[in-house]
């Protein structure tokens, strides 16, 4: 578990995009679930990154409000994942499906000649 947490430490330290991109905040996932909402069509990339000891999964939550399956992540495993701006992510606990964290990606990431934002799964 410790060689994981430093693992995950020294990832986070030395990964060049996370020196050229900005961290989302995250916001409460119960906000994003079940919604529906419109998009541009402005591209976008974010890195996701879980530093939690459970494995999670990555959805997108879909233009009608239902989650798409994408990534399933362990402690130190990272994804990374083109979007588009506005588009919205929940991360939900792998073994009980419970929603953690929820993502929505904004227009810094727009702005920023393609470096990633940085979705931190904590």
């Amino acid at each position: 578990m410790l060689r994981r947490v430093l693992l995950a430490s020294l990832l986070l330290l030395t990964t060049p995009a996370l020196a050229r991109g900005d961290e989302i905040d995250a916001v409460p996932a119960d906000a994003l679930i079940g919604h529906a909402y419109f998009s541009e069509n402005t591209p976008s990339v974010v890195l996701f990154i879980s530093v939690r000891a459970r494995p999670v999964r990555i959805l997108w939550v879909a233009f009608d409000g239902s989650e798409r399956p994408y990534a399933e992540l362990r402690q130190g495993e990272q994804v990374l994942q083109p979007t588009f701006l506005a588009h919205r992510w929940i991360v939900r606990d792998a073994g009980d499906g419970t929603p953690l964290e929820g993502f929505i990606a904004t227009r810094a990431a727009a702005r920023s000649n393609g470096a990633p934002q940085i979705a931190l799964i904590r």
